[in-house]
This record gives structure tokens, sequence and C-alpha cells, in this order.
């Protein structure tokens, strides 16, 4: 209450007062070091979403398991032998591949506790997605690399998805380092020289990748795309970080009508997440006013949604929630600019 009575303007709150008598108690502990103070230089992220159009095969087998996954979270809340996550992990598998959504489904139904038609049907599903063996996202990857020659970095969630794409990439030539949280020590350290060395490609999980430094790569590709924007800024974080000399090089596959489809539009649309400085996606979700997990307000959006369309005006309103928690991070910026400017830097 003191230093509110002494330092903040009583007519509006994010006006101080005193501003040299502040200045001169912080300067006692307070040190600024900006990047252009520093002289760190970030190079420039550019993004391009790869909208992919499925078969109908994909399409049929994708409204077959999302009307299951809806079915099963709307009649028992999650709450029975196939919990919400479970459910929740089987969409963001479908999203990624049918071998994904295969191998989770097929996980699921050897639970112990399910009744026998749920588990009927999750066999019948995982029979439907293995019988799936095409897969429009990787005949789009394959194309890409032919545009994009230098060495790429392709992140997937599963690593069933990750076995495909091996597969796919070696049988169409491509050299590649494969790497992900079960291989040992020195299996990561040979897998990163490989793709230092004679390797273009590497296909990594999410978990093998944390603490990895991948500079010396310029290009990044979410073959699948998760639902928290700060895993996705963590993936690209492996290549843009310091250290970076080139510009960085994001390409983000998602398969037209599925739920990663509209929380990409969400946060290109209404976040402009891809032209975001480092750091900056964390503090404008810290302004959603929401103490839910970003992926589980988006996995609650998508529960308690009856079909694609109620979804969509969910995602909506939650793009309207980001813009306004984007414009009072905006202010807040602002704000620090008029109270700070280049006080408190080590030439300052």
């Amino acid at each position: 209450k003191q230093f509110a009575r002494q330092f903040v303007d009583r007519r509006d709150k994010l006006m101080p007062r005193n501003v040299d008598e502040l200045h001169s108690l912080l300067a006692e502990v307070m040190v600024r070091n900006r990047r252009s103070t520093v002289g760190l230089q970030f190079t420039r992220r550019w993004a391009r979403t790869e909208r992919v159009v499925p078969t109908p095969a994909e399409c049929e087998l994708y409204d077959a398991v999302t009307r299951f996954v809806r079915g099963q979270l709307q009649a028992a809340g999650g709450r029975g032998p196939l919990s919400r996550i479970a459910l929740i992990m089987l969409q963001m598998a479908l999203g990624s591949s049918s071998q994904a959504a295969a191998r989770t489904l097929e996980h699921m139904s050897e639970h112990e506790k399910l009744q026998e038609p749920e588990r009927s049907a999750l066999t019948a599903l995982a029979a439907a997605a293995r019988r799936q063996t095409e897969s429009s996202k990787v005949d789009r990857l394959l194309r890409l690399l032919d545009e994009f020659r230098d060495k790429l970095v392709i992140f997937t969630q599963f690593r069933a998805t990750q076995e495909l794409l091996c597969e796919r990439l070696r049988q169409a030539g491509h050299e590649l380092a494969v790497f992900h949280g079960g291989l040992t020590r020195m299996e990561k350290e040979a897998a990163i020289e490989r793709f230092r060395g004679p390797a273009r490609l590497l296909v990594c999980t999410e978990s093998g990748s944390e603490g990895r430094n991948l500079q010396f790569a310029h290009g990044v590709c979410n073959f699948d795309l998760p639902w928290n924007p700060m895993k996705i800024e963590q993936r690209i974080g492996r290549l843009s970080r310091i250290g970076q000399t080139h510009d960085v090089y994001v390409f983000n596959l998602v398969a037209a009508g599925t739920a990663e489809a509209a929380v990409l539009h969400l946060l290109e649309a209404k976040l402009s997440m891809f032209e975001l400085v480092i750091g900056e996606i964390d503090m404008i979700l810290g302004n959603l006013d929401d103490e839910r997990e970003f992926q589980d307000v988006v996995a609650d959006l998508w529960a308690e949604s009856a079909d694609t369309d109620d979804f969509t005006r969910g995602m909506n309103e939650l793009g309207d929630r980001l813009v306004a928690a984007k414009a009072a991070y905006l202010q807040q910026r602002a704000h620090d600019e008029r109270l700070f400017a280049d006080r408190f830097t080590p030439e300052g």
C-alpha cells in the first residue's frame, strides 16, 4: 500500500508517480540486459503451412475414430477405463498418422476393465487404421523435400509415425538420422553426428529432442502439431536460438478438417505465433486468465463439442480471448518501455 501511494498514479494504475525516485531505488537492485545492448541478434523465421487434403479413406477413418472419441467423452466424461487423457491422446495420434492411431487403438483395446462393446469398437477401428496404408501428409512431405534442399528436422509426437516416416523416406532414397527418447546416450550422440554429417534429415520425437542444440540446420517440419503452442515453440527453438546464423524455415503439415488444422489456424490468425520473439508466447498465454494449460483448454473444447462446427465456434471464442491477451501483453510491453526505456542497462 505504501508503494502504491508513493509511486502509482491514482487515476491510472499503469502510470508511475515520482519516477526519478523510483528509478533511483530500482537502480540499486536491477540490471536490465536487452538483446540490443548485449549484441544478440536472432535470425528471422519463415513459416509456411502445408494444408493437405486427405483422401476419402483417410476422411472416413478420421470421422469414425472422432465419433468414437466424442461418444466416449460425452457418455462417461472420460472417467471410465478409457480415460479422458487417453481419448484425447487418441485424437492427437489420429491427426498424426493412421499408424499412430492404430497403435494407440490397439493399446487401448487391451485394457482389462473394458466392456465388450468398447473393446470390439476399438479392435474394429484399429483394424481399419491398419488397412489405411496411404498417407497424404507423407506424400506432401516428399514433395516438400524436393523444394527444400537443406538439412531438415522433422518432428512428430508418436513413435509409430516416426517409424512410418523413416520407412517412406528411406524408400525415397533420403539419408536420415533417427532420434527418440528410447536411445542410449551414445546412440543419441551418434544420431546427432550423423545428422551433422551425411544425413540430410533428422526424424525426431519431442522427448528425444529436449536440450539439443541443432542450430547447424535451418529447417523444421512439424509433421504433426501439438495442441500446446509452447511445445511447438520448443521444437522451433532447437534451431532458432543463439548461434543460429541463417534464417529458419518452419513447415507445418496439417490435414484439412482436423483438430490440428483448427489449432494451427488459431495460432496463425489470432496469435501470429511464428512472428513472435522467443518468450513472448508464454507471456501472452499468461494473460489468458485461465488456470488450465492451453492444451487442456483446447482438449476441453474438443470434448464438450457436439460436432466439428461446435468445436469451430468454441475455437473462435478462444481466438478472441487470445487477441485480447496479446493486446494486453503489447500494452504491458509498451508500458515497460515508457517506464524503463534504456535505464538499468550496462550502458544506461
